[in-house]
């Protein structure tokens, strides 16, 4: 049986996937292909890199407490709907969010791998899903977590990509296409916690709900479902260690409920 695990687009939510990692890992259940989103992606790359959620923890940890500082002002405008954003192509200048990439892949690529790894783009010129297998990972895993509006998107094989979570919120099919015949779904709550108050919210809140809809066709065809519920924006990364530790106990706490899925 090959098993395939895919990983949610999140932000910030996304170290949810490194309790995952480390759940999996104390159960003895091995992965053969891993497929990310965005934060997805980021997480894929790093496990596929050093194969340890503990590793990936630390890494991912250590980037954001050296980088976020110098994204906060940038986040801060993202707690506030003003026309002034409407008017931007990208809100945070790539120069600044690509130190934060570089940091954590350097000039690694796809064949340093110790696992099949799938990170999924939005290609905007064909409107379609685009799944990167080889090449660097820093301008795969860049592109990916380029949210649209917030990062601008990058070039990557003659076509112009951005957030992978556009089309493939959870990156079920992919792991599939790559060859999974069992796939583990890490994943999280999407739904809007607060009717809009304006019409730039307004926005958001229609693009929100069409993203989970998108999501419920493809978690139709997850053997396993990990559902996390976390009350945060994406990006919220000050608050990572309280969501990767809440996400850890979350998992010790239904243990007994994943046994009958995940033990054949």
């Amino acid at each position: 049986m090959t098993i395939g695990l895919s990983l949610a687009a999140g932000g910030v939510k996304g170290f949810s996937h490194i309790a995952t990692l480390n759940f999996l890992e104390e159960n003895n259940i091995k992965v053969d292909i891993i497929t990310g989103s965005s934060a997805g992606a980021i997480v894929a790359a790093l496990y596929g890199l050093y194969g340890n959620s503990k590793i990936v923890y630390k890494k991912f940890s250590n980037a954001v407490e050296k980088f976020f500082p110098n994204l906060k002002i940038y986040t801060e405008k993202l707690e506030k709907s003003n026309l002034w954003s409407i008017f931007q192509r990208a809100l945070v200048p790539i120069d600044e969010y690509y130190k934060f990439f570089k940091y954590l892949f350097e000039r690694k690529k796809f064949s340093d791998l110790k696992y099949k790894i799938g990170i999924v783009t939005f290609d905007t010129l064909d409107g379609n899903s685009l799944l990167i297998t080889e090449g660097f990972l820093v301008d795969a895993v860049m592109a990916s977590s380029s949210v649209p509006g917030v990062f601008s998107p990058l070039w990557i094989a003659g076509t112009q990509n951005t957030d992978g979570g556009v089309l493939s919120p959870s990156p079920i099919n992919e792991a599939i296409k790559l060859g999974a015949d069992f796939v583990i779904a890490s994943t999280f709550e999407r739904k809007p916690k607060t009717f809009p108050k304006d019409q730039l919210e307004l926005m958001y809140y229609i693009d929100t709900w069409k993203e989970i809809e998108i999501e419920y066709v493809d978690l139709e065809k997850a053997n396993v479902v990990i559902y996390y519920r976390i009350p945060y924006h994406w990006y919220q990364f000050h608050l990572y260690k309280e969501i990767y530790e809440s996400s850890i106990k979350f998992l010790k706490e239904r243990r007994e409920e994943f046994d009958h899925r995940f033990w054949w």
